[in-house]
């Protein structure tokens, strides 16, 4: 038998095809088309593919993972189940999936409204329900507007493995200005959607000059609760710089400036930069939601699911990457945003080590880098982690 690499190499290769209409035979239906729709890969574990495909004239979404079922997973999903000498595949129809046992009723309208209602927010009317993120036995997120005596506007629903819901929902508790969240069951959980704006969308284009106090994203952590020190550490992205540097570098960055900031980050990592406290793990300026005001305050903080122990340095070099960042998608549209920059590092300096808040944030920068879809884009960002990790203020 082949290795597990070569079952995977199939799955997005012309060879796919006669995968699928392999799969599709064995409920008497013909392959009419098909198309790759996206590629999940696992390091160290499976790899699955999602396609588009038309079979015996009708439009059908599939997944073919190379993933180990048990007989029962299988079963539970009606997978089909390949093997040759490439390796083994299972092949099943969206949505069900075999470790999301809540996704076929978070795709359902009538379906959904009947987990709401089971959970309390009443007889309620589930309208432009759309996937966001699939990630095939690992997530799933989608948006919907919700009409009901309950609740009504925009919500979200995360559908992930039921142990993993219990901590999400853990996590929401524990932050002050999290959205609230609903265990609709199964690994379904329904959150509400946030008040206000995101911080990125009020910079955007403003139609008055946005000043912005930065002592008002210190104050939105401060109201992550202790809970928060008793759930699992997300690594940061300085902690994981070599997996970041080497995936920036695959995808064309300079390999002599990416592993200049790779070593400024080994080497301001090696003490830690101050106590444990409580984190969001994510905390970005679209993560951030703002009431509006010309002196606005931090309405809600979402994507809380990576809240946890971590080091206060994290949370604002998090920040200040993101921001950094902003201007090289649309310089004029964010006009703000600069002075903003200035400010809020300034601040941030006064509450942790400046030398690790600059470098902590090139890491970022790095962490971003392989998903840059533009040349010119991922070369700025270089720039900038090599300015911040340098911290040479001729290159900002």
């Amino acid at each position: 038998m082949a290795t597990g690499d070569e079952a995977a190499t199939v799955l997005s290769s012309e060879d796919a095809g006669a995968m699928l209409a392999t799969a599709l035979a064995t409920s008497q239906q013909s392959l009419d088309s098909w198309r790759l729709d996206a590629v999940h890969a696992r390091p160290g574990a499976e790899t699955s593919a999602t396609y588009d495909v038309v079979a015996s004239g009708e439009r059908q979404y599939l997944i073919a993972s190379t993933v180990d079922l048990t007989e029962d997973e299988r079963a539970a999903v009606k997978a089909v189940r390949l093997e040759s000498d490439l390796g083994k595949v299972h092949v099943w129809r969206h949505p069900a999936d075999p470790r999301l046992p809540g996704l076929a009723d978070a795709c359902v309208p009538a379906a959904l409204a009947a987990r709401l209602a089971r959970v309390g927010i009443g007889d309620a009317s589930v309208e432009h329900l759309e996937m966001l993120v699939l990630r095939p036995m690992r997530r799933a997120v989608l948006r919907a507007n919700v009409s009901s005596h309950g609740l009504t506007g925009r919500i979200y629903i995360k559908v992930l493995r039921p142990d993993a819901a219990r901590r999400v929902l853990d996590r929401h508790e524990a932050c002050a200005m999290a959205p609230r969240a609903y265990d609709a069951g199964d690994g379904i959980v329904v959150i509400e959607g946030a008040a206000g704006l995101p911080l990125t969308e009020y910079f955007y284009r403003p139609d008055f000059p946005r000043h912005v106090d930065p002592q008002i994203l210190v104050d939105a952590l401060d109201s992550i609760g202790d809970a928060a020190m008793h759930m699992d550490r997300r690594r940061s992205a300085a902690e994981l710089i070599d997996t970041y540097a080497d995936a920036a570098i695959t995808q064309g960055a300079d390999a002599a400036r990416i592993d200049t900031v790779r070593l400024a980050v080994r080497t301001s990592i090696a003490e830690p930069p101050g106590p444990l406290v409580p984190t969001h793990g994510d905390f970005h300026a679209a993560n951030v939601f703002v009431d509006g005001g010309s002196e606005p305050t931090v309405a809600a903080l979402i994507d809380v699911d990576t809240l946890g122990p971590g080091y206060r340095v994290d949370d604002l070099a998090c920040m200040l990457a993101h921001l950094h960042t902003l201007p090289t998608f649309d310089g004029p549209g964010y006009p703000d945003v600069p002075a903003f920059v200035d400010a809020a590092a300034a601040m941030f300096e006064r509450e942790v080590p400046a030398d690790q808040l600059r470098v902590r944030a090139a890491a970022v920068l790095v962490s971003l880098i392989a998903g840059a879809d533009d040349d010119a884009r991922r070369e700025r960002w270089t720039e900038l982690a090599v300015s911040l990790s340098s911290h040479d203020p001729a290159l900002t």
